[in-house]
């Protein structure tokens, strides 16, 4: 009788464990960024650099990764650190948005260019 109620006992106790420990965290998906308008043009020259020359040039000038002088910057972020077409997978555009360790230099309107720039293909025009 007494290993019994030891028995139950131990069981009742697992059981109890067991159901109090499971724990569901809910994970809230970001939503998806839509895609640019059909028909957007972004020039990498006239848009993209501009942003680079005005907020990142000033530490992105040849001593840190990567380098974005106008002459090679084009060069030393495709594919380094973009992936053409999906801004999801590039560095570049995950430092820049919220959350990033560069968002606080990037502002919404300049995190939009990157990322139509980068969806569009990440042309050097």
């Amino acid at each position: 009788m007494k290993k019994r109620l030891l028995r139950l006992l131990f069981l009742s106790g697992t059981l109890l464990t067991l159901l109090t420990a499971c724990e569901y965290d809910f994970i809230t998906p970001t939503p998806p960024v839509p895609p640019p308008p059909p028909g957007d043009t972004i020039s990498f020259v006239q848009d993209v650099q501009p942003f680079f020359n005005s907020k990142c040039i000033s530490c992105h000038k040849g001593s840190i990764a990567p380098n974005l002088t106008a002459s090679v910057s084009y060069s030393e972020l495709v594919p380094a650190f973009v992936v053409a077409g999906n801004p999801s997978a590039s560095e570049l555009y995950n430092v820049c948005k919220p959350g990033g360790i560069m968002s606080s230099y990037t502002s919404e309107a300049e995190l939009d260019l990157v990322y139509r720039w980068i969806y569009a293909g990440a042309k050097n025009n």
